[in-house]
């Protein structure tokens, strides 16, 4: 057996659990940290040419990303949530063809949408509100990230899962890391006068490069360890025969829908918001931006470990795998209180950090110190969604999604801002994270009791 296959079953089977949670988060912290960075960095570097015009035109495209996105989360998490646990069975075979299923069905609905956005251009711009001076600048940004970026996009982030379930989060890692790197350094070259002076189809050109060149990585990964690993990416592989597209949709569904929903979520509270002053508006995006730092911490965490997870609930190790998921959740909230400590300490601090208006920085303060309460609870739900779909339980992972994004949060926030204006938003995410925690509590309880077994209890 290649030296490859061994380490990666010394990961997933007999490293210690606490080495073997580390070895995979972290890499895929790092990336999630660089990839938060980069994904402002379009909006700071345009920012800097003072035209609003093609600011807005970064954020009117974010739509169609966030897409990508979506789906990267259906075909991605859902084949390596399958072929994990295929390779915990010893079912090689398998595993291919849930990450061939992943891949090829990805690409397909990455090529079709590009034919699409290229054929209905007028119409994708309409339904992004783009007009006047700021269509032309959409559709410029649009075309390099989504037209023609949309298929190395979506197989970049398609690719990491399947690198991490193959027991490799270190080239994950270091691919996606890079394509963020390589990202910021390429932005002001692109964008501004010094360099090509393209202005926001600057940004979207770099954009478009950086995803090339992590999808160029990775599939040089791909390759090298063709005759070792698990991923099947030989068009033979594909199929739509139910065995494995069913569990990979099922599996990945709940992380789709996560995405999306939380976007019709910030899109409602922003629109609630909105008929308040400026001030209160930025201070509610802020807080959401601030939000984004413990989240991302969980997502590397969850998305880091969810291979072991998968793998030894396949392979009858239940201990380790329950070992594994609590570790993962000490991180995760762990963190999350440091969060919450700076934040309820040092809240103005925190806000001024992106503005220096005193109206705005009064708000966000306000905010973010009952808002971010949510956090530890959020680390929860998210991780217990992420352990459902390691062993492919996707009832319980969809039922947590829509709890946590969708099903409560919005009817709550129409509720509240009536008996309290605007400040009563600032409750609506604790209170539905905290609905979803004990959501998540009850149903890894009774996933236990269902599952058990002689090495497993029901103690969390």
């Amino acid at each position: 057996m290649a030296k490859k296959q061994i380490d990666k079953t010394y990961l997933f089977e007999r490293a210690p659990v606490r080495r073997a949670v580390i070895e995979l988060a972290v890499p895929t912290i790092i990336s999630q940290i660089i990839s938060l960075v980069y994904n402002m960095a379009d909006t700071f570097f345009v920012g800097r040419l003072g035209d609003p015009n093609q600011v807005a035109a970064v954020s009117l495209a974010a739509p169609m990303m966030l897409s990508l996105t979506a789906l990267a989360n259906l075909f991605g998490i859902g084949a390596a949530s399958l072929a994990s646990r295929s390779l915990g069975a010893k079912d090689t075979e398998t595993a291919k063809r849930a990450t061939a299923f992943g891949f090829y069905a990805a690409l397909i609905v990455a090529a079709l949408l590009s034919l699409s956005a290229l054929s209905f251009k007028g119409f994708f711009l309409d339904i992004l509100g783009a007009s006047g001076d700021m269509r032309v600048f959409t559709g410029d940004y649009m075309f390099w990230v989504f037209t023609v970026g949309a298929i190395p996009s979506l197989l970049s982030m398609i690719s990491a899962h399947f690198i991490r379930a193959d027991g490799a989060p270190r080239v994950a890692g270091l691919g996606l890391s890079a394509g963020g790197l390589i990202n910021l350094v390429l932005d002001p070259i692109f964008i501004f006068d010094f360099g090509l002076g393209m202005g926001v189809k600057g940004a979207a050109f770099a954009t478009f490069i950086s995803n090339m060149i992590t999808f160029i990585y990775f599939m040089r990964y791909f390759y090298i360890n063709r005759k070792t690993t698990c991923a099947g990416l030989s068009p033979s592989m594909f199929s739509l025969k139910a065995d494995i597209s069913r569990p990979v949709l099922t599996i990945g569904l709940p992380s789709m829908l996560q995405t999306l929903l939380a976007s019709v979520s910030n899109a409602m509270l922003n629109r609630l918001a909105a008929p308040f002053e400026g001030a209160a508006v930025a201070g509610l995006g802020i807080v959401k931006k601030v939000d984004t730092i413990p989240m991302s911490i969980t997502i590397g965490i969850s998305q880091g470990v969810m291979p072991m997870l998968g793998f030894n609930h396949s392979a009858g190790t239940a201990a380790r795998m329950k070992e594994a998921a609590k570790m993962a959740l000490v991180l995760s909230v762990g963190f999350s209180l440091i969060c919450v400590a700076v934040f309820e300490i040092f809240p103005a601090s925190v806000v001024k950090l992106f503005i220096n208006d005193a109206q705005t920085v009064t708000y966000g303060a306000f905010f973010l110190r009952i808002m971010c309460v949510s956090t530890p609870m959020m680390a929860v739900g998210f991780l217990m969604i992420t352990l459902f779909q390691a062993v492919g339980e996707s009832k319980p992972a969809l039922i947590l999604s829509v709890l946590r994004k969708g099903v409560v949060d919005i009817p709550l926030m129409l509720l509240i801002n009536l008996l309290i204006p605007l400040y009563g938003l600032a409750f609506v995410q604790p209170a539905t994270e905290l609905t979803a925690m004990v959501a998540a509590v009850v149903l890894y309880l009774r996933f236990l009791r269902k599952k058990a077994g002689p090495d497993v209890n029901t103690k969390i």
